[in-house]
């Protein structure tokens, strides 16, 4: 936040920033970062009300908020639903805004710092890259999940464990039933019309796909 601005007059002809009209010799003039304002052309870029010596909030553009458009204005973190009012730390992910703090790790509750990678659960959670077991591959930037190995799922007959016990739907959670095929990755079993990548919904009985979190997703969508 700034306050407002100075209003020392140059000695050579001058012009204001805003409506490009000289100033005459009776003219009130504002100066902030050695630009020339009239009074009522230094104005909140939303409201429109007057600056001239009020604090204000610099934005892009060469335009300026009062403090009560900057609160107004502001985004909200979609973790504590706070505002997040100009100059606190803070980033933006997927068009989802979050106080720096608040962006944190589900499984260790450590704040991710800014700069440093993450993997995104697909569920609104995030997970360090410490906490996290599934990273294999090369990252694509700092506000970017990782990404992770393909893996071939394979189609297979029904089997119980040894105490009778017939496999869980990773996806749906309901038993799959011994008289039918199931898609198995690894070592989580899914009905056939289960095996679906989260985003797309192709089904991936022959397409390389991986765990995302507790979302399934083929290599395309990864």
């Amino acid at each position: 936040m700034s306050t407002g601005p100075t209003a020392n007059r140059p000695l050579t002809k001058t012009f204001c920033a805003t409506c490009q009209q000289a100033f005459t010799p009776r003219d009130a003039m504002q100066i902030y970062q050695e630009r020339y304002y009239h009074p009522h052309c230094f104005c909140c870029s939303s409201c429109g009300n007057t600056l001239a010596g009020k604090p204000f909030y610099p934005k892009p553009n060469n335009q300026f908020q009062c403090e009560t458009c900057n609160h107004a204005l502001a985004p909200t973190c979609c973790v504590c639903n706070q505002k997040i009012q100009s100059g606190t730390a803070a980033k933006r992910y997927q068009d989802r805004h979050y106080h720096s703090g608040c962006f944190r790790c589900c499984k260790c509750n450590a704040v991710v710092p800014d700069g440093h990678n993450f993997v995104d659960m697909l569920d609104g959670r995030f997970q360090c890259l410490t906490c996290s077991h599934h990273i294999t591959g090369s990252y694509q930037g700092k506000e970017h999940a990782p990404h992770l190995e393909s893996t071939l799922g394979e189609i297979v007959p029904v089997q119980c464990d040894q105490a009778g016990r017939i496999p869980i739907c990773d996806k749906c959670a309901r038993p799959v039933s011994g008289d039918e095929d199931a898609f198995k990755l690894e070592t989580r079993y899914y009905h056939l019309e289960c095996a679906r990548c989260n985003r797309c919904r192709k089904k991936l009985l022959r397409v390389p796909c991986r765990k995302l979190g507790s979302a399934l997703v083929c290599h395309t969508c990864s």
